[in-house]
């Protein structure tokens, strides 16, 4: 790691500006269009650790390093759960309330800051987290994932500039788990991109989707024929007239975007994209043979899933998005078209 924690000064950091929407690749290719963005490294991470408490093998991508509750004393690992919990459900209330719990066991405890600065986060109080990430990587010097945080704050709230140079510090120190080094260079991407730096990002997207192929291990969560039902679940669930107009769009399940995407400017953990000529776009007199395609990608689905439940409605939600974009609709028009 390297010796000095995040600065947590925030200077010319606000909280004014709408969270940065990455991955778009716009100006490069621009009928490509993805689902939302991934919950955040703290929480995905907090999420795989979860899926087996006894710190047993687990998962693809699971690391026994990554269950840092485990030495936590039973009153506090009880309320830190009932924070993640409320936090999965957007109760701040009672995250607020736990994390007070909390904070009077231990205060100092990097589990219970790093709660702290994720609530603050969701609460739009980049100053707060960075603080908290700060006194997180002081606590807990060989711990990646303060400068992680700390750098998804600059770039939710428009400092590219400083998240780069926090990653690019951490990317310099000793060798990273492959695990923190994909979420590195993943940021860092991001940031390049933020910066108008296509070469950047490029470069640190391929590295990611390299690290994370590694990461996630040759098997699937589940089958990809459970896969494909789930994805033909959620089709099925659509009106009628809708399922009609998408008669002649394909959906392709693959494990992750091709390298060539992701030179176009893909983000390399996109969960879903639409490919093609939305239908508004589409000449009156028929689609044409090349209307679109609709892409799934299970491997970084099944990442950003916590358990089969979780993953299940996120295939949901992602056909549901793709299938709007289809129709050339925003968040906006979701409602319209029963894709909400």
């Amino acid at each position: 790691m390297p010796k000095s924690a995040p600065s947590s000064s925030g200077a010319g950091l606000t909280a004014a500006g709408d969270l940065c929407v990455r991955g778009r690749a716009e100006g490069l290719t621009p009928c490509l269009y993805q689902s939302g963005e991934a919950r955040s490294i703290g929480a995905r991470r907090h999420a795989r650790a979860r899926r087996d408490p006894l710190g047993r093998e687990g998962p693809p991508g699971y690391s026994s390093a990554m269950n840092d509750d485990a030495g936590l004393d039973p009153e506090l690992e009880r309320l830190l759960d009932d924070a993640w919990d409320a936090l999965e459900d957007g109760d701040l209330r009672a995250v607020r309330r736990a994390l007070r719990a909390a904070r009077d066991l231990d205060a100092a405890d990097p589990a219970v800051l790093e709660v702290e600065a994720v609530l603050a986060r969701e609460q739009d109080e980049p100053e707060r987290a960075l603080d908290a990430y700060h006194r997180w990587s002081e606590a807990d010097p060989d711990d990646p994932e303060p400068w992680l945080g700390s750098a998804e704050v600059y770039l939710d709230f428009g400092e590219p500039g400083e998240a780069a140079r926090l990653l690019r510090e951490l990317l310099a120190g000793p060798p990273l788990d492959p695990l923190d080094e994909a979420d590195a260079r993943h940021l860092l991407g991001c940031a390049c991109e933020e910066k108008g730096d296509a070469k950047g990002m490029a470069r640190e997207w391929l590295a990611t989707l390299r690290l994370d192929e590694a990461n996630d291990g040759p098997e699937s969560r589940i089958t990809r024929e459970e896969f494909e039902r789930l994805a033909a679940e959620a089709l099925d669930g659509l009106p009628d007239e809708v399922l009609t107009r998408l008669a002649n769009v394909p959906v392709f399940v693959e494990d992750r975007p091709s390298e060539a995407l992701v030179l176009e400017g893909l983000d390399p953990r996109t969960l879903g994209l639409f490919h093609g000529l939305a239908m508004p776009d589409q000449s009156v007199l028929g689609p044409g043979p090349d209307v679109g395609v609709i892409h799934l990608f299970q491997r970084n689905l099944e990442r950003d899933a916590p358990d089969d439940d979780e993953l299940a409605e996120q295939i949901r939600i992602t056909v549901l998005h793709e299938t709007a974009h289809y129709f050339g609709a925003g968040e906006q028009d979701m409602h319209r078209f029963g894709l909400n």
